[in-house]
Order: structure tokens, then C-alpha cells, then sequence
């Protein structure tokens, strides 16, 4: 099936708001899983919204919670999300740290008792297209362990990273530390995908597997191994430990919920202001100059292209745009399965 982006954001709204969120909280939230979708990242889309349903009605996810400030020292900021739909504290750091960015030049907002973000692109983007550079850490729950180890300790601890640009796309980075996002594989099982590509994941025995049947999110594999591990501990460091939120194997918070099924994150906005180094146009344009020499790199053999961060995701959304977003028979099921408890129309 394919949906106009216009109508999937409506009745992703319509679930939220029959769940108790305010719509404004709503339509941030289903906002920013259509965008995920469009650009083709279609893990952290619709497909969320069966987790999001869950942690609502369980209590765990708190819909009407605002985030509150902890500590305010000009330059850093310390949020507290309340177990509130990650989206809504996720754009009240956006607006923080391009903020407080332009008026000392650089930011750091922080923020504890959080909830999935979803894709961590779009937030970084926003600031980038603001007009300054911006990476964002989120950890979350237990189910990875340390490269070498067997105890879960990481969760897959996204980063990403963006910068503006003048006449090129903007530059998004948005990754996993592990090889793959745990949602990649659950969303390969919930279309019946037979296999996924060699080194996604483990087997419940720790066994490499391409069995979709048989691979367990719960046995994500590091990418490029121990380099990957480091930089998840880094994720962990700045978004579990500096922020005041839940990180590693141990609860170090009241939040509801541990282990693999830890409702709380925590995520760590940096933003920096290029203009504070040399005019603002004169940073685009070195930008350009170093994406137009990367494209124009000699390609080896086979490569028809070289993809800057976020190029594929900006062409993917303008296809999307003209002709829809394609969404799977089984998710649309589920959603259409949520409407009918709730009230809301059919998706058509």
C-alpha cells in the first residue's frame, strides 16, 4: 500500500490523541515518524507505532509530559523529559541549542528520563539548517553487550551528526554503533523479508546469522567490532552518565522498566556556531568545496556513485513526496488494527 505523507501524518495523530496525548505532542510525534518514512528510514516510521501504543497504554510512556528544567547555566542546559514522548523533548533541544548557539557560540543540552527519539537525523538536521553544526547522542535499553563480552550492558546507542551547507544538501549523518538498528531487523521480520545481510546479527546462541526467522535483536554485533564498541561507550558515556539518565547494565534511576525493556533514555545535544570563526557563508561554501571533491573523487570499479551522508535520505524524500510512502501489508494491518480500538478511520 502507499499513503500520501499528508494522510499517514493524520492518522498517526488520531491514534495518539484517542491515546490520551495532547495534540500538539501529536502531531510532533507523528510529524517527525512520517519524515522518518519519507527520507526511507523506514525502521524508525510508522513501524514505531506499535512500540509507542504499547508503553502508552502500559503507563511508561507519560503522552502529556513536558520537559522541565533541572539546571540552566546559559551555554548547557539539563532537561528532564519525565518519561514524555521523546519527540516532544527532542525538538525542546533543537530549539535550546540553536539558541543558546548563536548566543555563546556553542550548546550542550542534556537531557534524562527521556523516551525513543526516533530517527536522530531529523533532530540534527534542524539545528544544521539553522546554520550550525550539531551532533546528538542517545543510549537506551540493555540488550547489547561490550565487544568481547556476553552481559548486555549498550543498547545499539545511535549518534549523528549534521552540518550546513550552501548550494549541496545538508550534510546528515544519522548511524547505529552496532552493525545494524534493532528496529531494521524486527521491520525485516514484520514484512517476512527470508533473509537480512550477513553481520546484522546473531543467532539466539551468538551464532552469525541471514535467517530472519532466526536472528535476535537481542544479538546485534558492533560495527567494524571493537572501533564500533568505542564508540558506543562513547554514546553511553554522553547520554547515559552525563545526562543524568539510566546507563549500562544497572538502573541507576527510579524509571520504570529495566533491562531490554528500559522505557527511560538519555540524549546529549551539542550544537556549535561556524560563524564564530569566519562568516557564515564563507563556512557553506568551504563545505561545498569539500563535498564537490569528495563527488568528484576517482570511483573504483562498480561505483556508479559516491554518496555524501543524507543524499540518499534527501532523494528519497522527493520521490516519496511525488509518490508516496510505501508501507508493508502487515504494518499497515497493525495500524488499521490499532484504529479500530481506538475510533479512528481506516488508513486509506
Amino acid at each position: 500500500m502507499t499513503v500520501r505523507a499528508e494522510s499517514l501524518t493524520a492518522f498517526l495523530s488520531a491514534l495518539l490523541v484517542a491515546l490520551g496525548t495532547p495534540e500538539d505532542h501529536a502531531a510532533t510525534v507523528a510529524g517527525l515518524l512520517v519524515e522518518a518514512d519519507l527520507r526511507g528510514v523506514d525502521s524508525h516510521g510508522a513501524h514505531l507505532m506499535a512500540l509507542y501504543v504499547s508503553r502508552i497504554r502500559s503507563g511508561h510512556i507519560r503522552p502529556a509530559a513536558e520537559p522541565s528544567v533541572i539546571a540552566d547555566d546559559g551555554a548547557t542546559v539539563h532537561l528532564d523529559a519525565g518519561l514524555g514522548l521523546g519527540q516532544v523533548a527532542g525538538l525542546r533541544a533543537v530549539s535550546l541549542a540553536t539558541e543558546r548557539s548563536a548566543r555563546h557560540g556553542t550548546a550542550v543540552v542534556a537531557v534524562r528520563e527521556a523516551t525513543h527519539l526516533g530517527a536522530l537525523g531529523a533532530y540534527t538536521q534542524r539545528v544544521a539548517q539553522a546554520g550550525h553544526i550539531a551532533m546528538l547522542f542517545q543510549n537506551g535499553p540493555t540488550f547489547v553487550p561490550p565487544y568481547g563480552g556476553v552481559t548486555p550492558i549498550f543498547s545499539t546507542n545511535p549518534v549523528s551528526y549534521a552540518v550546513p551547507t550552501g548550494a549541496e544538501p545538508t550534510i546528515v549523518y544519522d548511524v547505529a554503533t552496532t552493525a545494524v538498528a534493532g528496529n531494521k531487523v524486527l521491520l525485516a521480520k514484520k514484512r517476512g523479508d527470508p533473509t537480512i545481510p550477513p553481520g546484522w546479527a546473531n543467532d539466539e546462541h551468538g551464532r552469525p546469522t541471514t535467517d530472519t526467522a532466526a536472528a535476535s535483536v537481542r544479538h546485534l554485533q558492533w560495527f567494524g567490532g571493537h572501533k564500533g564498541f568505542g564508540l558506543g561507550l562513547l554514546v553511553e558515556l554522553m547520554a547515559g552518565v552525563l545526562a543524568g539518565s539510566s546507563f549500562g547494565h544497572i538502573e541507576h534511576t527510579a524509571s520504570p522498566l529495566h533491562g531490554d525493556e528500559r522505557v527511560a533514555k538519555g540524549f546529549t545535544l551539542l550544537a556549535i556556531d561556524p560563524s564564530r570563526f569566519m562568516p557564515l557563508e564563507e563556512f557553506r561554501g568551504r563545505v561545498d568545496t569539500l563535498v564537490r571533491e569528495v563527488r568528484a573523487s576517482a570511483r573504483a570499479e562498480g561505483v556508479e556513485r559516491i554518496w555524501l551522508p543524507g543524499e540518499p535520505e534527501h532523494e528519497t524524500r522527493r520521490a516519496r513526496l511525488e509518490h508516496g510512502i510505501p508501507l508493508p501489508a502487515a504494518l499497515v494491518e497493525e495500524l488499521n488494527g490499532f484504529g479500530r480500538d481506538l475510533g479512528v478511520a481506516p488508513l486509506e
